[in-house]
């Protein structure tokens, strides 16, 4: 399969070949042919989806630029939203609303019930669907230009390393950056784009395929698990769903690099987050900027009034929930984290303030820290576990025996706790600015040695199988 993660990093040489020894037009094609490739080599079928999205996007952007009527500029924008949003919802939900319907039909005592399709879900239909109707979007608002030349208007949709799971660029920050012509690598940007790919990978491989080992183990015996290793399981999907998906990023952004294309970060150090906005500040930046920026802000944000703000809220992170995924766990994700983020504007309405003044710091942060890191482990419960029965389980588990400590002492719990352990030294280290990323002012062969550690660590402590990065499935 070529989406795994070292297929991934090692399928740039093929589109660097002509990213920098073709020029113009000649230079983006190449890079848009290598991309589809890339995103249709698991199933071609994929790219009609692609390209529909490409050319319905690129057409109404050409359409909006066109004229100044209200009327016209409104009817455009809605083909865009209907288009994307449709195909979206045809092979994302279409089964999730049939069986939502058949549940709602059972509860009602009906004896009737709707064929639920099972259609396979194209690889970052989400991601490249929030891309090309952010492009729409702004150029409906007039605040980007409609692009006029289609092979950088179809690399900014398809840019392979950020194609399939983000980050979620904006058109105002990428564009310019891909008609640019890039005649060679300068050092700073080559050494810190292999970089970030090597760390990138070693996080995927070495941390997060072994943790997503043990945290299956757990999610499948619910039943049979003690307290401490649900503790320790929903602990070790934390950090995997974390380290999973920032490790995407990572390489995402260090092929970007190395072509001379800066992408945005999309994490930062969010378990050091301090309450529940911040987290979501720090978290996904890409897509929590989206749904601030496209759903949260139109809707009215905070500038109505207490209640209206709790609403918007609530339905900002029901659709995030909804975007994630097709299932029940998903919306109560959504609404568990959009309920958090609502009290917390009340408490910091409220209380806050007060607390603030009168607890001091040292003891203040860390509590604070903590009770969202809490808070975020309960969410990903329901976020891992496959239904909501299943996720009420593992809850219930927690009123076990918490002295039992039997299902720790087995070799899989062991090599948990211990990359744990540094998982969670690291992102103290690294998000309090006690350790630092290596930078360009290291001689060359610092970095070759460095380098060189962290494939010698992924060839000797990958995990048995590799697991397709998670946000592959939205």
């Amino acid at each position: 399969m070529l989406f795994n993660s070292f297929v991934f990093a090692a399928f740039a040489p093929l589109a660097f070949a002509g990213h920098f020894l073709l020029r113009g037009a000649a230079r983006r094609w190449w890079l848009v042919v290598a991309s589809w490739v890339f995103y249709g080599w698991a199933n071609p079928w994929y790219v009609l989806l692609l390209w529909t999205s490409t050319i319905l996007d690129f057409f109404v952007g050409q359409r909006l630029g066109a004229t100044d009527d209200p009327r016209r500029r409104r009817l455009w924008i809605t083909a865009s939203l209907v288009g994307n949003l449709g195909l979206l919802a045809v092979f994302k939900y279409t089964g999730f609303f049939a069986r939502a319907g058949n549940d709602l039909m059972a509860a009602l005592g009906l004896d009737w019930s709707l064929p639920v399709p099972e259609l396979v879900l194209p690889v970052g239909i989400s991601f490249y669907t929030f891309q090309t109707l952010s492009y729409s979007i702004d150029v409906y608002r007039r605040q980007l230009e409609p692009e006029r030349d289609f092979s950088t208007f179809a690399l900014y949709v398809a840019f392979f390393p950020q194609l399939v799971a983000g980050p979620i660029e904006r058109a105002t920050h990428l564009v310019h950056q891909l008609r640019r012509e890039r005649r060679h690598l300068a050092r700073p940007e080559a050494l810190d784009g292999l970089g970030r790919v090597f760390w990138g990978l070693t996080k995927k491989v070495v941390f997060a395929d072994w943790f997503s080992v043990y945290v299956e183990q757990v999610f499948s015996n619910v039943h049979q698990a003690t307290p401490l290793e649900l503790f320790l399981g929903i602990n070790a999907f934390a950090f995997q769903i974390y380290l999973d998906f920032s490790a995407y990023s990572d390489i995402a952004i260090g092929l970007g690099r190395l072509l001379g294309v800066e992408l945005m970060e999309n994490f930062r150090w969010p378990y050091l987050a301090r309450n529940i906005a911040e987290f979501w500040h720090r978290w996904h930046i890409s897509l929590s900027t989206w749904l601030r920026d496209y759903l949260y802000i139109p809707l009215g944000g905070s500038r109505r009034g207490r209640w209206k703000t709790v609403r918007n809220v609530l339905i900002v992170m029901f659709l995030g929930g909804l975007w994630h995924g097709a299932n029940y766990t998903y919306v109560v994700w959504g609404l568990w984290i959009g309920a958090a983020l609502a009290l917390h504007r009340l408490w910091s309405e409220t209380l806050g303030k007060t607390v603030e003044r009168r607890v001091p710091a040292p003891v203040r942060v860390p509590l604070a820290v903590l009770a969202t890191y809490v808070t975020m482990l309960a969410a990903w419960v329901f976020f891992r576990a496959p239904d909501l029965g299943s996720a009420l389980d593992y809850f219930a588990g927690f009123g076990g025996d918490w002295a039992d400590v039997t299902g720790l002492d087995t070799p899989d719990a062991r090599r948990t706790m211990a990359f744990l352990a540094v998982a969670v030294l690291a992102h103290l280290a690294r998000g309090l600015g006690w350790v630092r990323r290596p930078t360009a002012h290291w001689p060359t062969w610092a970095h070759g040695v460095f380098w060189g550690l962290l494939v010698t660590a992924m060839a000797l402590l990958h995990a048995p199988v590799g697991e397709k990065f998670i946000y592959f499935q939205f």
